[in-house]
């Protein structure tokens, strides 16, 4: 029964182990995404596997966990509510229609919750296949090395760092690997070993996987020898017809748009950071007039000032709850501010004037300084209902269609058959966010290409968007941006051209906050479409990039949540850096000769803990080594403290078999333990090893231990333990 126990909580082990590799997976899907409410992925996890684990039967197991995935359903998407017979219903008729959308083949339709509830049992499915895998074929090789491909991948593609996910992941396999290996070999010998043999080698693994996981964090990160293969592998990628591109351009923003097209050199220089708690587009300004070639802006200066707040309210509390906030630390001069959506105020910490032009959406500082500069937005991040995006209708425009007539108006030497394609894409649509979504998601389904490189310019009698979307069908955001445009407004919704930056890298500064780091690879356009009733709303077609838009995949209307936001952390200025170097260098100056020759990596901390390290294993290694002369002293130390008797005779006997065996004195296989101590007796020329022997093997076939003299045997074992020790 002990046994049984012990495996018991073995098995636990490795289960621990396997949920901790799991959630791996779930944590970038959390970051990338946006998704709330991630621990209930958690904890289905753990009840599925804890179910695995007291192997509990499906007629109890299955209902609990269709009942946990029913009640997360409802807890998320209908609040307060969620334990209501409403919600109830709400949910079973949801889940119907989700059904009836997927026979018809509207896979578009179906709803956020059915998703949900299939990712529930994808989740299912894999606490399924993790449990065969442990305890059937013993095995985690497949799910370790899927896991460790999928967050190389996350790594490398998106603005996720798995750096440290990687590591955990390494470490976690690799236990279980170490631990899954012998129980495979039992198996396959059928003999059962004890327990505290897998602890055995758990603790030099975990040990060893330790001192190489901190080796691996602490060392010195040397810069990539070959580049950032995104960018080629996007251009390889492309299948469609090449452009016949003129001259390459530098990214990064540019006021002027008055020729599109043509390839664009990557440029990974920073222009700014934001530490804000989720990713947002930085707006920067809206064009209106398209001219067949590019964009310009053909309205008037319409804009009003604003006197921004002093320093010490950034860094303080932010008094309207549902605001957010966007610390912005500007790198790169730029003529405009880049800020977030749903922009509501600007914080400087000079007090400066800035202004906002309600035609364009620019925001600028009445400074004739550059703009390289810390600055704080607030924000309240806009939330569109589907229930009344869903109600707009066309016959609403018409209304306002001499105030939206700058973002109707389109050139006449726009071809027709631009406007053929929308009215045809747009057709079956019933409201005006349906056509704008049609529209959208037509560049993703009919063999568009992204690409920098060999991107067409349009000649004279070339229209940009005619060249694009029925010649070329290669091109950047431009080129996807400007076609969306022009074709919503050839269906009489009114549109924009929106310039700013995309999101960027996600990091995670010393104190694990996050923040964006944007570069002049990250400039981006996209699409801002009028829904009547509601406003301007941004879209994005651009094939690779998602969209900004906070959609509330509702039933009837809900209302806003309100989030507590956190205290963000203002990032250091640039002149505050160059004054830590230059404090840096005078303490260097005033250091002793002997540390001046210490090279500066050799100073570090991480340096510092990589020769502890190392200090540290060759202790260990030395210790090792001299085995033989400590052991058995060590050995003999600790017996003088345990009463004699039987018991503590054989385990030094074993202690003397073990001990003969390191310093060269190997029993064979085969031979009597009696015939082996005379056979160390007649090397020795004395009968130690006999007597103990014989006493041995009195006591472990005849049981007769208490006729034996224990003191001598003791003094015996310590003689020849020091004798054969040297």
């Amino acid at each position: 029964m002990k046994e049984i126990r012990m495996d018991r909580w073995l098995v636990i082990l490795l289960y621990t182990l396997a949920f901790f590799m799991t959630i791996e997976w779930l944590k970038p899907v959390a970051d990338l995404t946006d998704t709330g409410y991630i621990s209930h992925f958690y904890g289905f996890i753990a009840l599925c596997l804890m179910f695995g684990l007291f192997r509990l039967p499906g007629w109890i197991g299955i209902p609990i966990k269709i009942i946990y995935i029913t009640l997360s359903l409802q807890y998320v998407f209908y609040g307060d509510d969620w334990l209501s017979a409403e919600a109830l219903n709400m949910t079973a008729s949801t889940v119907g229609q989700s059904f009836a959308s997927i026979w018809s083949g509207e896979w578009m339709e179906i709803s956020y919750l059915f998703r949900t509830g299939l990712f529930f049992i994808l989740l299912w499915m894999l606490a399924y296949l993790i449990r065969f895998w442990i305890e059937y074929r013993k095995s985690i090789m497949l799910f370790f090395g899927m896991t460790v491909i999928f967050l190389s991948v996350v790594d490398t593609f998106t603005p996720f760092d798995a750096s440290f996910a990687i590591v955990r992941v390494m470490v976690i396999g690799l236990l279980l690997m170490g631990l899954l290996f012998p129980l495979r070999l039992s198996a396959k010998t059928n003999t059962k070993l004890p327990i505290t043999n897998y602890f055995k080698v758990l603790a030099p693994l975990g040990g060893l996987l330790l001192l190489v996981a901190i080796v691996a964090i602490l060392v010195p990160v040397k810069e990539p020898v070959w580049p950032d293969p995104v960018p080629f592998i996007r251009s390889a990628a492309g299948l469609g017809n090449t452009g016949s591109g003129q001259g390459v351009s530098k990214v990064g923003y540019d006021p002027d748009d008055t020729q599109l097209g043509g390839a664009f050199q990557q440029d990974d220089t920073l222009v700014f950071e934001a530490y804000v708690d989720s990713r947002q587009y930085w707006k920067m300004e809206t064009k209106n007039t398209y001219t067949t070639k590019g964009w310009i802006q053909s309205s008037g200066d319409d804009y009003q000032d604003h006197q921004g707040r002093f320093s010490n309210l950034i860094g303080g509390q932010v008094l309207i709850p549902p605001r957010q906030r966007a610390d912005v630390d500007l790198y790169e001069p730029l003529p405009i501010l880049p800020y977030p959506y749903g922009f509501e105020e600007l914080q400087t910490a000079e007090g400066l004037l800035y202004n906002t032009e309600e035609d364009t959406g620019k925001l600028s500082l009445n400074s004739s300084e550059p703009l390289d500069m810390t600055y704080r937005t607030e924000f309240v991040q806009p939330e569109y209902s589907l229930k009344e995006l869903r109600a707009t209708e066309m016959g609403e425009l018409a209304s306002i269609s001499y105030e939206m007539d700058p973002y109707l108006t389109l050139p006449l030497e726009v071809p027709s058959r631009v406007e053929e394609l929308a009215h045809e894409l747009t057709k079956d649509a019933p409201s005006v966010y349906q056509k704008a979504q049609a529209i959208e998601r037509y560049f993703g389904r009919s063999g568009f290409v992204y690409a920098r490189e060999d991107v067409a310019v349009p000649k004279e009698d070339e229209d940009y968007v005619d060249q694009f979307l029925f010649e070329t069908k290669r091109g950047y955001c431009d080129n996807f941006s400007s076609s969306m445009v022009v074709m919503l407004r050839s269906v009489g919704i009114p549109a924009r051209w929106v310039k700013g930056f995309a999101p960027g890298e996600l990091n995670r500064d010393d104190n694990r906050q996050k923040y964006y780091t944007i570069t002049n690879n990250q400039a981006h356009s996209w699409v801002e479409a009028y829904m009547p009733g509601i406003g301007w709303m941004p879209f994005e077609p651009t094939i690779g990039f998602n969209g900004v838009s906070n959609v509330n995949f509702d039933i009837e209307a809900a209302e806003d949540d309100v989030k507590e936001q956190e205290q963000i952390k203002r990032p250091e200025k640039k002149k505050q850096q160059e004054q830590q170097k230059q404090a840096a260098k005078r303490k260097s100056q005033q250091e002793s000769w002997l540390l001046r020759i210490i090279p500066e990596w050799l100073r570090s901390w991480a340096a510092v803990s990589i020769i502890i390290g190392a200090a540290v294993v060759a202790i260990a290694g030395g210790f090792y080594v001299t085995r033989k002369k400590w052991l058995p002293r060590l050995a003999i130390r600790n017996s003088r403290n345990k009463s004699e008797g039987w018991e503590t005779f054989a385990v030094q006997y074993e202690q003397l078999l073990k001990h003969l065996n390191r310093v060269g004195i190997k029993k064979p296989d085969g031979m009597t333990l009696m015939n082996f101590a005379k056979e160390v007796d007649r090397v020795r020329g004395d009968a130690q090893m006999s007597t103990l022997t014989a006493a041995y093997e009195k006591g472990l076939y005849g049981r007769t231990e208490t006729n034996q003299d224990w003191a001598e045997l003791r003094k015996i074992w310590e003689d020849l333990i020091i004798d054969t020790t040297g």
